[in-house]
């Protein structure tokens, strides 16, 4: 099995359907942003106090090219698209998986304040920018391998979708 990469939008479940998907299939699950810390012994947050957005995307696309190739489910930051190098490795070497959800679901989530203090980009935005923000990614997740539209799926309904999908894709 070649690595699946789940993509979308802070909030749109990544590391939970992540860390359940990687168990249904019997696969390490790879976070690319606690992949990111450990390589810079920092946290995100801090990269971005420190260096900025840019550094720290530069350290995640290499974080991308170091993790597995096969038998695995890489959870990616929110932004790793942004960089259509880091889309065009990915779907060269996996299947890009895009975890579509509203932006009415994602900020009512993103609201939580457990949630909202852990993503630096969420103490320096407005609503309307994080939306603006949200605009502007979309475009670069709607080129994934795979779409799920999220908004009223748990954890495990997304994941069940993901495999019927996978397994549709391999028939053909």
């Amino acid at each position: 099995m070649n690595t699946i990469y789940l993509v979308g939008f802070m909030g749109c479940g990544k590391t939970s359907v992540g860390k359940h998907l990687s168990k249904q299939l019997e696969v390490p699950p790879y976070d690319v942003d606690l992949t990111v810390e450990k390589l810079r012994g920092q946290s995100i947050k801090e990269i971005f106090h420190k260096e900025g957005e840019e550094a720290f995307r530069n350290y995640e696309s290499l974080a991308i090219r170091r993790l597995p190739l096969a038998h695995a489910v890489v959870m990616t930051g929110g932004g790793a698209v942004v960089r259509e190098e880091n889309l065009s490795y990915m779907k060269s070497k996996g299947t890009v998986i895009y975890l579509k959800t509203s932006f009415p679901v994602l900020w009512k989530r993103l609201m939580k304040e457990e949630e909202r203090n852990k993503r630096p980009i969420l103490l320096t935005r407005t609503k309307e920018e994080v939306f603006q923000l949200f605009n502007e990614r979309s475009r670069h997740y709607e080129k994934s391998d795979l779409t799920i539209v999220t908004d009223d799926l748990s954890t495990e309904e997304v994941c069940h979708q993901i495999i019927v999908q996978l397994k549709l894709i391999k028939s053909q």
